[in-house]
C-alpha cells in the first residue's frame, strides 16, 4: 500500500513463460536486476513492492501441452511449481509471484482494458518501416 510522505516504489520484471524449466538466461535477464534493485530500494528504506509471476498464455505453452499430452492448464501447473522452487532455491524475494490466469488477474486486465477503449485510448494503426532483406 502507497504511504504517504515516503517514497513508494513497486517494481516488476519480465514475466516467464511457463513452457520450460527456468535457466540460468531467465534469471540473469530479468528476474535477478529486479530482485537486487527491491533489495536496494528495502535498504534504503523506501516503500517497496516487488511482484512478479508467470506469464501462462501463448502458443509456446499450448505446444508444450501437446508434447506433453496434456492440458495447457497441467503445463501451467507444473511449471508454475517449478519456477516457484527454482527461484526460491536461488533466494529471489518477490512480496508477490502470481500467475497471468487467475481470475483475478484477467478482471484487472479486462478492467483496464475496458477503461482505455471507453476514453478512445487504443486504435489500430499501421506504421511503415523501412527492412531490408539481407540484414533479416
Amino acid at each position: 500500500t502507497p504511504k504517504p510522505n515516503v517514497r513508494n516504489v513497486m517494481i516488476t520484471s519480465a514475466l516467464p513463460y511457463v513452457n520450460n524449466v527456468p535457466h540460468l538466461g531467465n534469471l540473469i535477464g530479468s528476474l535477478l536486476s529486479t530482485d537486487v534493485f527491491a533489495r536496494y530500494c528495502r535498504l534504503r528504506n523506501y516503500n517497496t513492492l516487488c511482484i512478479c509471476g508467470t506469464d501462462e498464455y501463448g502458443t509456446a505453452t499450448e505446444t508444450k501441452a501437446l508434447e506433453e499430452k496434456c492440458t495447457s492448464r497441467e503445463i501451467c501447473d507444473k511449471y508454475y511449481d517449478l519456477h516457484t522452487k527454482i527461484y526460491k532455491w536461488f533466494q529471489l524475494e518477490f512480496d508477490f509471484f502470481g500467475r497471468t490466469s487467475t481470475q483475478k488477474q484477467t478482471e484487472i486486465a479486462q478492467d483496464i482494458f475496458w477503461k482505455l477503449h471507453k476514453r478512445n485510448l487504443i486504435f489500430n494503426q499501421s506504421v511503415e518501416q523501412l527492412y531490408c532483406d539481407i540484414c533479416e
